[in-house]
């Protein structure tokens, strides 16, 4: 049977953070995640020894995520012409064309140059942190607490990002919390606002 979880294709940077940070199961449970060759080497070769990259390597060996090798060569030959891609995303973006699937890419340079290719992109690790909340698979005060491991685990995040994304987070405690003393209509009205907010965040407005 087909799995029916939505098919991601990793950029380095997530696979690292979630890693270091011992929450790559997470992310690895809500999705077919996939990389490609050069992010291997990016995650596991280039780190060898280091704990983050064993994570990485014993997923991979249980089958939870998958390394795909890129078809088309002229694709990520055509998306290296521009100087803001490196070669991990050049065939993250390449393999999410050739599957039909959305890149997962911190960098707002390369998900700009992907939109001229017709790829779709999500924004990254805090794409990931809060399709983990909005499927409650975490609560708002995990996804607070991860959200600050991240960035202590070397995650960059501009001010701004941080406190709309923290701001965010909390709006879920808050309505949550708030639902035994609002009617349905309000309730409703509440979330709805709240989701749009992390759309807004995520890139998806």
């Amino acid at each position: 049977m087909a799995s029916s979880k939505p098919i991601y294709v990793l950029d380095a940077t997530p696979i690292i953070h979630f890693a270091k940070i011992e929450k790559l199961k997470l992310v690895l449970g809500i999705c077919e995640a996939i990389i490609t060759r050069e992010v291997y080497r990016e995650t596991v070769e280039r780190g060898e020894g280091r704990p983050d990259a064993m994570t990485v390597h014993d997923a991979i060996r249980r089958a939870e995520l998958r390394v795909y090798d890129v078809r088309d060569p002229r694709l990520i030959a055509a998306l290296q012409r521009h100087p803001e891609i490196h070669t991990g995303e050049a065939e993250t973006l390449a393999a999410a064309k050739e599957l039909n699937a959305p890149a997962v890419v911190d960098e707002a340079e390369a998900r700009a140059i992907a939109k001229t290719y017709g790829i779709q992109t999500r924004t990254g690790t805090l794409f990931l942190l809060f399709k983990l909340l909005t499927l409650k698979r975490i609560k708002a005060t995990e996804a607070l607490r991860i959200l600050d491991e991240l960035v202590e685990s070397g995650l960059y995040i501009d001010s701004r990002t941080l406190t709309r994304a923290r701001q965010t987070i909390e709006s879920f405690e808050t309505v949550s919390r708030d639902r035994p003393r609002v009617n349905a209509s309000a309730g409703k009205v509440s979330r709805e606002m709240r989701d749009k907010r992390a759309r807004r965040l995520l890139g998806h407005e």
